[in-house]
C-alpha cells in the first residue's frame, strides 16, 4: 500500500486553493520560527505528499515529493494519531533510527499540527523542522496551531463550496437534476457522443393529470406523485444516462443509447412501474405522456432546438 485513501490536491488540480497564501503562510512560519524548513503536507494516496515547501535553500524537500506509508516519517504518526507532535530532538530516542528526515538531512526536531478535513478526518500536516534540537516556547506553538486552523477553514470552505456547487444543480424535491444542472451536465455528454460518433435519445416526459391532483387532493400529495415519479424514472435510468425535472411536471432524459428500439422499450418499462407504484397509493389517474428526439453526433443542435423537437412531439401524443 503507497498511501491513504485521498487523491492529491496536487493531482485534481483544484482551482479553489489559494495556493499562493498558502505559500506566503509557509515561508512566514519559516522566517518566524527561524527554521530551515516548513510544510504542508498531505496523507494522499501517494503517502506523506508535500503540496507547499518554504521556500529557502535549506528545504530539501519539493512540492509533489512524499514518503510512502512504510517509510518511517514524524508526519506517519501525526497522521495516525490525529495529533500533534513535538519532538525536540530526535536524537534522544531510538524512535527515529530509521527516518530518512534524520539520517539522511538531519531534520532532529520536528514540530507538527494535524490539518483536518471537515469531518475531523486528518487532511496532513503542517509542521516546523530544524537540523538543531529546539525549544519552543509556548507562544509558538500556540501560533502554529492558529495557522494550523487556517489552512484547516480553507478545506472547510472548499468542501462547502463543492456541497453548494452540487446542491445548486439539484431539484430539492427530487434530489435530481435541475435544469441548470441538466444543461451543464448535457454540455459534456454531447461532446462526449461528439469524440465518439455515437448518437443518444432525448425523451421530455410531461405528467397527464397531474394538475387534478394538486386541485384535488392538495400540493402536498402534488409534492408526493413528483417525488415517486422520479423515483420511477431514477430506477429505469443507467449510469451514463441523464435524468432531469426539468419544471413543474415536466421530466427530461437522455438515453444514452443509440437503439430507437430500446428506447421503445424504455418507455414501456417506465409504463409498467408507474402504474405498478402508482396504483399502490391511489393515483390510479396518472400517466404521462412522452416526445422522443434523437441527438445526432457532430450536428449543429443545441438543447433548446431538441427540446422544442421533442416537446411538440409529446403534445402530439397528449391530444392523441
Amino acid at each position: 500500500m503507497a498511501g491513504y485513501p485521498y487523491t492529491s490536491l496536487h493531482d485534481l488540480a483544484l482551482k479553489d486553493i489559494e495556493w499562493e497564501r498558502w505559500q506566503r503562510l509557509v515561508n512566514s512560519i519559516a522566517a518566524l520560527f527561524n527554521s530551515p524548513v516548513a510544510f504542508i503536507n498531505q496523507a494522499s494516496n501517494k503517502g506523506i505528499e508535500v503540496l507547499v515547501a518554504s521556500e529557502l535553500p535549506t528545504t530539501h524537500y519539493s512540492p509533489g515529493g512524499s514518503a510512502s506509508i512504510e517509510t518511517n516519517v514524524y508526519c506517519h504518526k501525526v497522521v495516525r494519531s490525529n495529533s500533534p507532535l513535538y519532538v525536540k530532538d530526535a536524537s534522544k530516542t531510538n524512535e527515529w533510527d530509521n527516518n530518512p528526515e534524520v539520517t539522511e538531512d538531519n531534520y532532529v526536531s520536528y514540530l507538527v499540527y494535524p490539518i483536518h478535513w471537515p469531518d475531523g478526518k486528518c487532511f496532513g500536516t503542517l509542521c516546523v523542522m530544524d537540523t538543531s534540537p529546539t525549544n519552543y516556547k509556548q507562544p509558538f506553538l500556540e501560533m502554529l496551531e492558529v495557522l494550523r486552523d487556517v489552512i484547516s477553514s480553507d478545506l472547510a470552505h472548499l468542501y462547502k463550496e463543492s456541497e453548494l456547487k452540487i446542491e445548486s444543480r439539484l431539484d430539492p424535491l427530487t434530489e435530481i437534476h435541475n435544469r441548470r444542472g441538466f444543461e451543464e451536465a448535457f454540455i459534456q455528454f454531447q461532446k462526449l457522443g461528439n469524440r465518439l460518433n455515437r448518437a443518444a435519445q432525448l425523451l421530455f416526459i410531461d405528467l397527464n393529470n397531474f394538475k387534478k391532483i394538486n386541485d384535488t387532493l392538495g400540493h402536498k400529495a402534488g409534492d408526493e406523485v413528483l417525488k415517486r415519479f422520479a423515483n420511477v424514472l431514477r430506477s429505469c435510468i443507467r449510469k451514463t444516462d441523464l435524468l432531469c425535472r426539468w419544471g413543474g411536471d415536466e421530466f427530461v432524459i437522455i438515453l444514452n443509447n443509440e437503439d430507437k428500439v430500446a428506447q421503445k422499450e424504455f418507455i414501456e418499462r417506465i409504463k409498467e412501474k408507474q402504474e405498478n407504484d402508482f396504483k399502490n397509493y391511489g393515483y390510479k389517474e396518472i400517466c404521462f405522456s412522452v416526445g422522443a428526439v434523437e441527438v445526432v453526433p457532430n450536428i449543429n443542435c443545441d438543447l433548446a432546438q431538441l427540446l422544442h423537437k421533442a416537446d411538440n412531439i409529446m403534445y402530439s401524443c397528449k391530444k392523441d
